[in-house]
């Protein structure tokens, strides 16, 4: 199992490994995300959290807002094979101690399917 020390955290775009974000939603069953508009949703994004173990994305979220009132997260995603290690609880926290706003909605999926 993956130990959070380990993890890379990053605010930016920049190298992101496009193909890898969208194996990682089909991963955890965010699939319909595919090829440019992967790309294009979190570039134009307010705010985004990618983690990694080395070379390999492991986690992603992003945020709109207008960092005055009101945030969205939407996208939250932690590839299955690392869960229940405090990732996605941390990449959270980061986002939102980058969003200093009044209300933050969380956009999730009903049919998210949860360990037991």
């Amino acid at each position: 199992m993956i130990s959070l020390s380990e993890v890379g955290f990053q605010f930016h775009c920049e190298g992101v490994d496009w193909q890898q974000l969208v194996a990682l939603f089909k991963r955890t069953d965010l699939g319909g995300r595919e090829g440019d508009k992967v790309r294009r949703a979190f570039e134009r994004s307010s705010l985004v959290c990618f983690a990694t173990d080395g070379p390999r994305l492991i986690a992603a979220g992003r945020a709109l807002s207008d960092f005055e009132y009101h945030a969205t997260i939407y996208d939250v995603a932690v590839d299955p094979d690392c869960q229940r290690a405090g990732i996605g609880g941390r990449l959270m926290r980061e986002l939102l101690s980058r969003l200093p706003v009044w209300r933050v909605l969380l956009i999730a999926a009903a049919d998210v399917q949860h360990p037991q």
